[in-house]
């Protein structure tokens, strides 16, 4: 079981679209790793209300996220919101981690060459969201939720290339 909450459930890995009249309490379950109305949460093959502390934190390691509007730090450019939490989660591979990006940038295209240098206020929405699926991507997720539905394609795609067994997830409005 990849995840079930409410009338969602995934039980395979692979990509996955779900349009459902409670998208914002699944996303709010998905980043509380608590389930809002009390009905219970598995994700990944945990059942969250039986988690220690450490087994919670453990487990949001696993999971990355992309808003809708990007969920950008609005005095940080994009190379600074990318990489902020890789640096604080994982400081030794902050050093491949450009490369990285410049592949990923690459790989995602129609994005201007800029893209690291601007701050999200000079970002159009595409490049905002490009910014949070690389921080997402960085982080190596298990599960990798997209709110919303521009290049969500692309998107899949290019995750799916770097982690084949992963699961991609896209709360569609």
């Amino acid at each position: 079981m990849i995840l079930a909450y409410a009338d969602v459930r995934i039980d395979a890995p692979g990509s996955h679209c779900l349009r459902c009249a409670d998208r914002h309490d699944v996303l709010a379950a998905l980043y509380e790793l608590k389930a809002p109305t009390g009905a219970p949460l598995v994700v990944l093959g945990a059942d969250v209300g039986a988690l220690s502390d450490t087994d919670r934190r453990a487990l949001m390691r696993r999971i990355g996220f992309v808003p809708a509007n990007g969920g950008l730090l609005s005095n940080l450019n994009g190379w600074e919101n990318i990489s902020l939490p890789v640096a604080y989660h994982a400081p030794q591979k902050l050093e491949g981690a450009f490369a990285e990006v410049q592949a990923l940038l690459d790989e995602l295209g129609g994005v201007d060459g800029e893209l690291l240098a601007k701050l999200p206020d000079d970002m159009t929405l595409y490049e905002r969201r490009v910014a949070a699926y690389i921080r997402a991507l960085l982080e190596s997720p298990d599960l990798l939720v997209v709110e919303g539905a521009d290049a969500a394609s692309r998107f899949a795609e290019v995750y799916h290339a770097r982690f084949p067994g992963g699961t991609y997830v896209e709360l569609a409005p």
